[in-house]
């Protein structure tokens, strides 16, 4: 039975105090975790995008969250790319002999992979879609290269504020271009998973 409680947990303003017997993992019927990992991935993927979504969202709202939310939005949408491309690449990638050497937040090395995929899939890389993306991508690389802008304020191995080289920030249009992406790989996906099941049914043909 759920906790009753006299306040709500979305006051923006409360007393709440840790309490004996708080648990994290609380049972219940919210939510549950994906037990594959084809469904673990996707909900990586679609969740990290939605949750950058939901943060703009509610940026719109309070404006005196805006200096705050700049980081988990854009940190969100990064990770939605890393894990997107990944899966992708782990997906696809071993029936045209493509494989992910590295396990890194090195997004034009994933890119460049996705883009070997596609080749192979007889796709057509300088796509004005595919160039759009590619500039995406690049972006946050130059801005975040490592995964940690957006999460730390501290340089690891020199101590001081990392730089994110840019100033203001149309969050806004952040999600418009994300949106976008989103399309894109999904459709990619799609693509390349018809194609792939397509040439399966080709050679077993061929083999009877």
């Amino acid at each position: 039975m759920a906790e009753k409680r006299d306040y709500s947990p979305f006051d923006r303003v409360n007393e709440r105090w840790p309490t004996k017997g708080d648990r994290i993992f609380s049972p219940g019927g919210d939510a549950r975790p994906a037990n594959s990992i084809g469904e673990r991935n996707y909900r990586l993927g679609k969740g990290y995008k939605l949750a950058g979504d939901v943060l703009v969202q509610n940026f719109l709202g309070e404006p005196r969250d805006h200096d705050n939310l700049i980081y988990p939005i854009l940190y969100c949408y990064r990770h939605y790319i890393e894990v997107t491309l990944k899966e992708v690449v782990e997906d696809h990638g071993q029936w045209v002999g493509i494989t992910l050497s590295k396990k890194d937040h090195n997004l034009p090395e994933l890119w460049k992979l996705f883009l070997q995929i596609a080749v192979a899939y007889h796709n057509d890389p300088s796509d004005d879609a595919a160039v759009a993306v590619s500039g995406c991508i690049n972006e946050f690389a130059q801005v975040d290269p490592g995964s940690f802008a957006f999460r730390y304020a501290r340089d690891k191995k020199r101590g001081g504020l990392i730089p994110l080289g840019f100033g203001t920030i149309d969050l806004v249009n952040v999600l418009d271009v994300m949106n976008g992406i989103q399309n894109f790989f999904e459709c990619a996906d799609l693509d390349f998973t018809h194609k792939r099941d397509a040439t399966s049914i080709e050679m077993d043909d061929a083999s009877r």
